[in-house]
């Protein structure tokens, strides 16, 4: 059996080589990018192929890319200022030049007005949120954001076509003190607006989804905004003053809502540690506190609270104090790997990302942003130690391991954190991760209809007994088609799998997931075994 494989990868190898030593002369591919509704030149669009350098199109729609290698290549287009995208797939021949057309689909705009009744709401912040998954579960992440004017008018735009947004206006909060001026009685104090999606719902799952069609401008999309009366959030934090914490801060939480937070208030800390932070709507919010950065280790602390208001103010509220401190864990193997390499020494790091912005300040639909991580190089097996862990939510990662092992389970306090956020905020535990060294590999041979070889797509690998897209997208993989093969990149759990070549490229939203998973009538099943290497061929199919 061991030979026959053995005979089968190396025929593959030699089919691999016909296919790309056989003439590789490189061709050319030129043509003119346009409007797919108005059939208008696109002037400005970057055109790519993978692995070439791209161009940018000129006045009049035109381009020409040189040194594309031969075979099935996938042009991409892509316009970030018209939210424009699209591709075509040509056929470049050896030393020719193929011309084409690439049709592409422009984004539009929304427009509306915010009104609470029949009066206009000025300065508040209209929110466009896209889909998305994490860790299972659709979410809805912010894309951009505008401010009403006088008129309680807002337009956002681009807006890209054929997706499925949520809106949301909601009015950021402002910075409130200690001794927040406001009166005891709420019903004394200047109303502020609810957070409401569109049309009038307080909450994501009441929304109404929007869509735009390529190059629609969607008018009349008015958001119905409930004003009351704001309430405010006191208490006390019993921290010594070593501790050094200036103010707490409240920021408004969406429930569905991921990403970037909100704009928050900060309610100053007095002398004796209490705090008043006025100005709320009703809804979900999160306190937070923590040293400042000169502080001694030893002395810095981190205070945290979840608090829900609903039609009275809040008092009394007690904020669960940790100090920095360290995540202790451990690691073992399961099963450990064959050799007799030296021991694994991996990166473990616990991260969060963040943006220069908040989700509810104007801004244009790409934005900068990072991603903060902490952690050390770990022994496997054995105990490890995270120093000095700022306690908060986290994604846990780990970076390093041998040559075909990977992380098979993550635990945390007994939660699993592998497929979950690791909630270092609110959890106390023990960090147990299980490394595997049994991963397969897979080579797959991609053709056309026609039977020719695929030089550029995308190939995808779904898990069989996937039980929703959400889950589906959490064991998602996926590599590049070059020259007809797709070979597996990264370390594969034995198990049975969905392959499916495609021209579909993931770009982080709901939407190419969900194609993903429409499409897996044409996947083809394969089976990857413990330790060992599968192959197939696979036709490349339409998912759109």
């Amino acid at each position: 059996m061991f030979r026959l494989l053995l005979a089968v990868v190396l025929a593959a190898g030699a089919v691999a080589a016909q296919t790309t030593s056989a003439d590789a002369r490189p061709g050319s591919v030129s043509g003119i990018v346009r409007d797919a509704s108005t059939r208008a030149p696109l002037a400005g669009a970057h055109v790519s192929i993978r692995g070439v350098d791209g161009v940018k199109a000129d006045g009049q729609g035109q381009f020409e890319i040189s040194k594309v290698p031969p075979g099935r290549q996938w042009v991409s287009v892509y316009d970030a200022g018209r939210a424009a995208s699209g591709g075509l797939a040509v056929l470049v021949a050896p030393g020719e030049s193929a011309e084409i057309e690439v049709l592409v689909k422009v984004g539009g705009a929304i427009t509306g007005r915010v009104t609470d009744g029949d009066a206009p709401v000025a300065g508040v912040s209209v929110v466009l949120l896209e889909r998305h998954f994490e860790f299972g579960q659709l979410v809805y992440a912010p894309l951009m954001a505008v401010a009403t004017n006088s008129d309680g008018g807002y337009r956002l735009q681009p807006v890209p076509a054929e997706q499925t947004f949520l809106i949301l206006a909601r009015k950021p909060l402002k910075e409130s003190g200690a001794n927040a001026d406001a009166p005891p009685d709420p019903g004394k104090r200047p109303p502020v607006p609810i957070p409401t999606y569109y049309p009038s719902a307080r909450f994501a799952e009441g929304a109404q989804p929007v869509t735009l069609m390529p190059g629609e401008t969607l008018r009349g999309i008015d958001i119905r905004i409930a004003s009351t009366a704001p309430f405010c959030i006191e208490g006390e934090l019993d921290v010594p003053a070593e501790a050094r914490l200036k103010a707490v801060t409240i920021t408004q939480t969406q429930a569905l809502v991921s990403g970037v937070g909100f704009t928050p208030a900060e309610a100053l800390l007095s002398e004796r540690g209490a705090f008043r932070g006025c100005g709320l709507a009703p809804g979900e919010y999160r306190l937070s506190a923590i040293s400042d950065t000169g502080v001694p280790r030893a002395s810095r602390v981190y205070a945290f609270a979840r608090v829900s208001i609903l039609d009275h103010d809040l008092a009394g509220v007690k904020l669960l104090i940790r100090h920095i401190a360290d995540v202790a864990g451990d690691t073992v193997w399961d099963p450990a790997p064959k050799s007799n390499d030296p021991a694994a020494k991996p990166l473990v790091e616990v991260f969060r990302s963040f943006a220069d912005n908040h989700a509810d300040e104007a801004k244009p639909p790409s934005y900068m942003g990072g991603k903060m991580s902490m952690g050390d190089y770990v022994d496997i097996p054995g105990p490890f130690r995270l120093t000095q862990i700022i306690p908060d939510d986290y994604e846990l990662g780990i970076r390093g391991l041998p040559q075909g092992c990977y992380l098979k389970e993550a635990s945390y306090g007994g939660i699993d954190v592998l497929h979950n956020l690791l909630r270092l905020s609110t959890q106390d535990g023990r960090l147990r991760l299980v490394v595997a060294c049994d991963s397969g590999r897979l080579t797959a041979q991609v053709s056309d209809r026609e039977g020719n070889p695929v030089a550029n797509s995308h190939f995808y690998l779904m898990p069989e007994g996937a039980a929703s897209e959400g889950a589906m997208n959490s064991e998602l993989r996926g590599w590049p088609v070059e020259h007809g093969w797709a070979t597996s990149s990264t370390p594969l759990p034995p198990g049975k799998y969905q392959a499916l070549a495609c021209d579909l490229e993931t770009d982080g939203t709901a939407e190419a997931v969900l194609k993903l998973w429409r499409a897996r009538s044409k996947a083809t099943p394969v089976e990857i075994r413990p330790g060992g290497a599968a192959q197939i061929r696979i036709e490349l199919v339409d998912v759109n």
